[in-house]
């Protein structure tokens, strides 16, 4: 083939495979690692990173280099942060197809590239923020750099490779693997001159540092995410075939994977037979047995992504088996069909795929959005594990203008001597005094420092969760409808005190101060006893909540469930411009579980639409009965007030929208 049609091709395949990366980039949110990207990238300082780049014990430091400069052009948005990674994957595709076409037919290179361009865990690892997308691109350019040192040993090349190689050891430690299978390459390819003693020198070094590095590297803060998870050989090697082929697991897509298992086992035959395309089981099946190799030694380093610089020599070897069953059209054509339709339909499929339109991803964003229009200024937003805070931190000022509380957490959590005692000292440090506390746990996360007790069956999330799961049994009240909001691989839960807590014992005693403010009486059943419109320290925003708290006693039981509203109008008989409708402690504590003379403090608030016009605006309160369908007569009748009102509504006040 021509130079030039060789370079049309690449184009064509690089333009496809950009579209595609990009293709709903920011649709999901960002999830945990991503969000430690962000922090690196905005939270260190250039010094501090580039000091990384002689750590061992940074895994990928140059990329957090790179993401930094991008960041600081291009800005820290979802699609900012996810960009470079489409990139890289939109190039590795261009890469692959130069690769392959030096080892083998023009064909097999653009059905290799096609296969990568499309691959759900190639599109995955495109469309995150972290360096795998990229390491594959840095990594499929060493390749190309090793067929040239291979075609011609000099000191230009010898040098290029080394280059290459350093780039892929800053991007991720772990390309290690793949520097081993290229200098195991090398050795062989040499055996026959006074390099060959260098190369095998070298590979002997890099597998030492590699133990060495496996044995002393793996050592992290108790603290931080883990990096994977202990898994045997044979299951990990089963569940690789699955994340690389279509990124699910292989039990999941079983007799699935048959197109897929005869296309690789012909193109290992086909490369092992072949005297210059054998070099490919150096550079792919060298990483894959060594990896599995350190899984079996009881390494916890099981994760999918730790190989996924293989994932373009995987699709080659594909392509390649494709080839080598093309005497059989009718099942060339079948296999490759069918790992393309199957690719194209997992990437849609509801509700893993990640353009299903469904959350994939941890949903932070979704998590934050739902706090943001339910938390008021005063209260106490914990995170669990607390290292998921950078999450918090970085959407609290995307979802809302308004100034979240700061986002805390249990430290010592997880540490060895870490008991009951000390977790009840820091529980009463975070919500002593306090009226109302929010949970943010990701519970697969947490389980890691804060294991679920056995003895409780309903235990999932430790006992950070589990203290907020049973606020009900321990006299405090949820403030929820369900036991939690769930988000993909996220819960909030919130409780809320019915008497302030003391330090000392986390006994609760006293009152709570009533607001002082005009009262109301609804239905000669329960009455209003103080409210206060809570404002945020920049005012009432579009786009941010009004809180409302409110101070209710009742006169009797109440036996029905009602419900309250909170609307802002500008002016009496003028459209709703913003409203709430809820029952108490958000569904948490319905009217029915009222008790005669009880005291009931609640924090309704109000959500207010991003496209609320500026200026001012009546804030009117009232309760109605959902059994009733005729609307008249569902309001509750306003019996008695002090504050301005009309049959059924008090008037809380004026507000400013800035």
């Amino acid at each position: 083939m021509h130079k030039q049609s060789a370079r049309l091709i690449s184009f064509g395949l690089l333009i496809v495979a950009l579209g595609l990366r990009f293709f709903r980039l920011s649709s999901q949110s960002l999830w945990l690692d991503e969000g430690g990207t962000w922090s690196e990238a905005t939270g260190r300082s250039w010094p501090s990173l580039f000091g990384d780049l002689l750590s061992p014990r940074q895994s990928y430091p140059l990329y957090h280099l790179l993401i930094k400069a991008w960041v600081s052009i291009f800005g820290d948005s979802e699609l900012a942060l996810r960009a470079p990674s489409a990139i890289a994957g939109a190039l590795a595709a261009g890469l692959l197809y130069h690769f392959a076409a030096r080892l083998s037919t023009p064909t097999v290179a653009w059905v290799a590239a096609g296969l990568l361009a499309i691959n759900p865990f190639g599109l995955w690892q495109s469309q995150d923020a972290k360096v795998y997308s990229m390491l594959m691109a840095a990594v499929l350019w060493s390749n190309l750099r090793l067929l040239d040192l291979l075609d011609q040993l000099n000191k230009r090349n010898i040098w290029l490779w080394l280059a290459s190689v350093m780039l892929c050891l800053s991007l991720h430690r772990l390309a290690l693997l793949q520097v081993l299978g290229q200098v195991l390459v090398l050795a062989l390819h040499f055996r026959q001159t006074a390099w060959q003693k260098w190369f095998w020198l070298g590979f002997g070094l890099l597998s030492l540092g590699f133990v060495v590095g496996i044995r002393f590297g793996l050592r992290q803060d108790p603290n931080a995410p883990p990096i994977g998870r202990t898994i045997g050989v044979l299951q990990a090697a089963w569940l690789l075939l699955g994340r690389l082929s279509f990124d699910r697991s292989s039990s999941d897509l079983a007799w699935r994977l048959l197109p897929v298992g005869l296309a690789l086992a012909s193109g290992l035959w086909l490369t092992w037979r072949h005297p210059r395309r054998n070099i490919i089981l150096g550079l792919w099946l060298l990483p894959v047995l060594l990896f599995l190799a350190v899984l079996g030694a009881g390494s916890p380093l099981y994760e999918p992504r730790y190989l996924s610089f293989s994932l373009p020599l995987f699709c080659l070897m594909l392509a390649l088996g494709l080839a080598g069953i093309a005497q059989q059209r009718w099942l060339n054509t079948a296999s490759l069909g069918s790992i393309v339709g199957l690719s194209a339909w997992l990437v849609f499929q509801q509700p893993y795929g990640i353009w299903s339109g469904n959350a994939v991803k941890e949903d932070y964003r979704g998590a934050l959005q739902s706090l943001a229009e339910h938390v008021a200024p005063d209260d106490v937003i914990i995170v669990q594990p607390p290292y998921i805070a950078t999450l918090y931190n970085y959407y609290a000022s995307r979802v809302t203008p308004d100034a979240l509380p700061a986002a805390r957490g249990f430290g010592r959590i997880g540490a060895i001597g870490y008991d009951q005692g000390e977790f009840d000292n820091d529980y009463a440090a975070l919500l002593a005094g306090k009226r109302r506390g929010w949970l943010l746990i990701a519970p697969e996360n947490a389980k890691a420092i804060d294991p679920p007790n056995p003895q409780y069956p309903q235990d999932d999330m430790g006992k950070v969760g589990i203290n907020f799961l049973t606020a009900d049994l321990n006299d405090k009240w949820r403030c929820t409808d369900l036991p939690y909001w769930e988000f993909n691989a996220l819960r909030i839960l919130c409780q809320s005190f019915p008497r302030p807590m003391q330090v000392e014992n986390l006994a609760l005693v006293g009152t709570w101060p009533i607001p002082a403010s005009a009262t109301a009486t609804w239905n000669n059943s329960f009455q209003l006893e103080g409210y206060q419109l809570q404002a945020w320290p920049a005012g009432y925003q579009a786009g941010g909540t009004l809180p409302v708290q409110l101070a209710w006693r009742t006169n009797s039981a109440l036996a029905n469930d009602y419900r309250l509203f909170i609307h802002l109008v500008p002016a009496l008989g003028a459209p709703v411009a913003a409203q709430v409708d809820t029952m108490p402690l958000n569904g948490g504590l319905p009217t029915s579980r009222w008790q005669a003379n009880q005291a009931i403090h609640d924090q309704v608030v109000v959500p207010l639409p991003k496209t609320m016009a500026k200026g001012h605006y009546l804030v009117v309160l009232g309760w109605y009965d959902p059994t009733i369908t005729e609307t008249e007569a569902q309001r509750l009748p306003v019996t008695a007030s002090t504050a301005q009102h009309g049959a059924n509504y008090i008037e809380l006040g004026t507000v400013e929208i800035k």
